[in-house]
């Protein structure tokens, strides 16, 4: 059987840099001192001396050929297409109002009717909107209501449905797929496919039951971290604010839209973010010899991309569990699925019960 002598604190390495190692001869027994594959079939055993912890076991998760350099690039790459994906939005769908909505003054609600040319009417008074922000960057959500008499007011309101299905659908296109875009050209380009590049299914029960139970458990622990972290928000002075794409699930109503979000929340995001830091970023400083680093770095960035300060301590923490689980089924799929059920969890808990899910 193949095997590598590795430390017990990195197990993708052959032998790690603290290690100090003497080949002082072979065995006639290999099982006795363990053995590496050569560029035959046979295998040639050896003994080492070492003043460190070793121990002796296949290693699960696949050695990717890519490198950091290359990862920075194809982040680079992703930025871009996000922000492209911000100009198609804003130049396919330029904000625009009409018809009846509901808008919220601080605690006061009002039912305004939006026209054209930029008009509204209200039951006590009639005047111009227009929205918060500077174009192109304009803010969908918040506009200011001009009185024909009297001050300006500054509102708030859930959106169109016409822009949230377009905001979705610009999610899923320019961050989602060209996540997956980008992880394909860069497997094409090492002639590598994916699976092996993020590993095989061997243990049916532990990559596919599993980490299920493993996503579902996770809920209530993470929703422990997350009253954590909003209490040391408010304790160092600050605001907790909630996710915006728990925001948006919050806001969804129509059938297309809630169609769209559980795509986009409960089937997508698992599969590309779990293959962009699990998959890609991680081994890429794995590999060189920086476990700890690679899973500090690709947590805390996996945390840092959610955008919201209160989820970056249950987030980090459920990042280092999805690297544990990817490193003991050897397959990107388990972590996927765990990811897959905490966030199909999250998202009935927030249609149903948004009370706790805040």
């Amino acid at each position: 059987m193949r095997g590598y002598v590795v430390l017990k604190s990195n197990w993708t390495q052959l032998i790690d840099s603290p290690l100090v190692v003497a080949l002082i001869g072979f065995a006639h027994e290999p099982r006795s001192v363990g053995s590496r594959p050569t560029h035959g079939n046979a295998e040639r055993p050896f003994f080492i001396v070492t003043n460190g912890r070793i121990s002796y076991r296949p290693r699960m998760t696949p050695r990717v050929p890519w490198n950091p350099f290359e990862v920075m690039q194809l982040l680079l790459a992703w930025i871009f297409a996000l922000m492209l994906g911000q100009l198609a939005f804003n130049l396919l769908l330029p904000p625009k109002i009409e018809g009846q909505h509901t808008v919220k003054d601080g605690n006061q609600t009002l039912n305004v009717e939006f026209l054209d040319s930029a008009r509204y009417t209200h039951v006590e008074h009639n005047g111009t909107y227009q929205f918060q922000g500077e174009a192109p960057a304009l803010n969908r959500h918040a506009l200011t209501l001009t009185p024909e008499e009297g001050p300006k007011i500054s509102v708030t309101f859930p959106g169109t449905l016409r822009d949230r299905i377009g905001l979705l659908a610009t999610n899923i296109v320019f961050v989602q797929f060209s996540a997956l875009g980008l992880i394909a050209f860069l497997l094409r380009y090492h002639k590598i496919s994916w699976s092996a590049a993020f590993g095989r299914i061997n243990d049916r029960p532990r990559t596919l039951g599993l980490p299920i139970l493993f996503g579902i458990g996770f809920v209530v622990p993470a929703l422990g971290l997350h009253l954590v972290s909003q209490q040391l928000i408010i304790a160092l002075g600050g605001e907790p604010t909630s996710q915006e794409a728990v925001e948006m699930v919050a806001r969804a109503s129509a059938p297309p839209e809630l169609a769209l979000q559980a795509l986009s929340v409960v089937v997508m995001a698992p599969i590309c973010e779990e293959l962009l830091f699990r998959g890609v970023i991680y081994p890429s400083l794995r590999d060189l010899g920086h476990r700890r680093l690679a899973i500090a770095a690709s947590s805390l960035l996996f945390a840092a991309i959610h955008g919201s300060l209160a989820l970056m301590l249950p987030l980090t923490v459920l990042a280092v569990i999805l690297v544990w689980l990817y490193e003991k089924t050897g397959s990107i799929v388990a972590p996927i699925l765990m990811h897959a059920a905490f966030n199909a969890v999250n998202f009935a808990m927030i249609k149903l019960l948004p009370q706790i899910a805040q």
